[in-house]
């Protein structure tokens, strides 16, 4: 088997990075991976140029670009195949759409989707692409990410305003949105690796007439529930 000690050494470093709850310093990384500080160094360049990993003031964390490749993974069927049965459950017990979504360049993207015995059809089915800033999906998958990796997905001018909006949804714990023309509200919570560089959306669409602030609560608490059992099983 060929042997690339450049590769296997950025590769360990983007899996440290990855795995810490805080910013890697280039230290840091230098004394865990036992690589030489000058080549780390410039293994960041390369890694930060193509937005695998983003500079902070104290250290490295993961960049947009292996958050793209985290969602690519979730995209391939063992995850789709892990989320069906919880999805099924959820579904049956709100009577509703459930959706499972991932990021997709800036774009959040439906992969599979299950609807209760008498829930009326989906607004949106899989392969669909959602508005990363604006939809439910899109928001509680932005909510898990950093801010330098929210910033490469957002426009500047719309950047105030989606943080914002973004504490309130962690706050909650799900994201939650009535469409444009009043037919179907979304509530959406994230489901995330415990490394964090995994991230996907499990989204519940019901009915505008069905919303009112006890069935929010409701309908959240059964998909919080789900997402937690669902992530543990990932984990």
């Amino acid at each position: 088997m060929a042997d690339v000690p450049a590769l296997r050494r950025a590769v360990a470093m983007l899996r440290a990075v990855s795995l810490s709850n805080e910013p890697m310093s280039a230290g840091q990384l230098s004394r865990e991976l036992d690589i030489p500080r000058s080549t780390v160094y410039d293994i960041l360049a390369v890694l930060e140029e193509l937005n695998v990993v983003s500079k902070r003031k104290n250290g490295y964390v993961p960049g947009p670009a292996s958050t793209g490749v985290g969602a690519a993974y979730l995209r391939s069927v063992p995850l789709v195949n892990a989320a069906a049965p919880a999805m099924r459950a959820l579904a049956d017990a709100i009577d509703g759409c459930v959706h499972l979504s991932t990021l997709r360049g800036n774009e959040a993207q439906i992969l599979t989707a299950d609807r209760g015995p008498d829930a009326p059809a989906c607004p949106s089915w899989p392969g669909d692409m959602e508005p990363i800033a604006t939809s439910a999906a899109g928001q509680a998958i932005l909510s898990c990410l950093p801010k330098g990796a929210i910033a490469e997905l957002i426009d500047e001018d719309l950047l105030p305003k989606v943080l914002e909006e973004l504490r309130a949804v962690r706050l909650r714990g799900y994201a939650i949105e009535h469409c444009d023309d009043s037919s179907t509200w979304t509530i959406s919570a994230a489901l995330q690796s415990r490394s964090g560089s995994l991230v996907a959306a499990l989204s519940v669409v019901l009915p505008a007439d069905y919303w009112n602030a006890d069935n929010e609560l409701r309908v959240a608490k059964a998909l919080k529930l789900t997402v937690k059992r669902l992530s543990d099983r990932l984990n």
